[in-house]
């Protein structure tokens, strides 16, 4: 497991050690990305994800999908990357291989069009 073996090891070796630098220029420390990472993964159990579940991220490069990937290795959920510069029609046969039970899409993407039967969640920076 990714977090196991990472992030938990930075958390309690390294605490205070800037763990994501923001685009403001602003730090996130390993305790903070840990605590921000044990609330995703809460939130994602609340929702009703469990391990071996799949979680879809269409998302940009941001600190948003690195705590997303964190709090889904911390569950056993499979993350399912897919490039916020697909079309709406790639972003649909992905969808429909990858059968995932949740999407996470974020805020500053424009809404597509595309069929997913399953959750959708959207994430502001923040």
């Amino acid at each position: 497991m990714i977090y196991v073996h990472s992030m938990g090891r930075a958390a309690r070796y390294y605490p205070h050690q800037p763990a994501l630098t923001l685009s403001n220029e602003s730090r996130v420390t390993f305790t903070q990305l840990h605590d921000r990472v044990k609330r995703l993964a809460a939130a994602l159990v609340a929702k009703g994800f469990v391990a071996s579940d799949r979680l879809a991220l269409l998302l940009p490069n941001s600190p948003e999908y690195i705590e997303l990937v964190y709090a889904c290795s911390w569950l056993g959920v499979t993350a399912v990357p897919i490039n916020a510069r697909l079309s709406a029609a790639e972003i649909d046969g992905v969808l429909l291989d990858a059968k995932p039970r949740g999407l996470v899409r974020h805020s500053s993407l424009q809404i597509l069009r595309f069929s997913f039967p399953g959750n959708s969640f959207s994430m502001n920076s923040p």
